[in-house]
């Protein structure tokens, strides 16, 4: 005897790309874009302007979002697990809760950007600048920190198992109040 089973789809989901063609041709002002799975849509490199953006909640994991400016963009709860983001212009942007869970950030703009309780682990920030960020309980263990910019940074409570800290800059005005994030 045979069973017919149905398995999920990981593809993004058409009505939710199927939003973001009008967006392509004219520019508008705070996007709304949460809850969205946006796995399979190409963002048009230096075209789009996803600033003020509300992406939260959405899934974007594995994106090539290189080089795009999400600066003030709420993307708080989003997947952006092994989505790259080298270059990208985060600054200002709310990432509370996202998992970043091996991104890819190098010489990314995260400067002012909210992280509280976000998952950073095995992500990649190399020369990254994250002056004056919240990483408040964020999760920064195997990260790469190299040359990261951490001037005037909130770190209270995050964790840093084997990250690799070489030649940040700015450590010495970190703020840490040694607070604990559990439950």
């Amino acid at each position: 005897m045979l069973a017919a089973f149905t398995l999920p789809a990981f593809a993004a989901n058409q009505k939710d790309i199927e939003k973001l063609l009008p967006l392509q041709s004219q520019q508008q002002s705070h996007v709304d874009l949460s809850n969205m799975d946006l796995r399979n849509y190409r963002f048009p490199e230096q075209k789009f302007d996803l600033q003020n953006a509300n992406i939260s909640h959405s899934n974007l994991s594995g994106m090539d979002l290189k080089n795009l400016n999400f600066s003030g963009a709420d993307l708080s709860y989003s997947d952006l697990s092994n989505a790259h983001l080298e270059n990208a212009n985060l600054s200002g942007a709310n990432l509370d809760h996202a998992n970043l869970n091996g991104a890819q950030l190098g010489q990314a703009n995260l400067s002012g950007a909210t992280l509280s309780f976000a998952n950073l682990s095995s992500a990649n920030l190399q020369k990254s600048n994250l002056s004056s960020s919240i990483l408040t309980c964020a999760n920064l263990n195997q990260a790469d920190l190299t040359q990261a910019q951490f001037a005037s940074a909130v770190i209270s409570g995050a964790t840093f198992v084997n990250t690799e800290t070489s030649d940040i800059s700015g450590y010495q005005s970190v703020i840490d109040r040694q607070m604990n994030c559990t439950g």
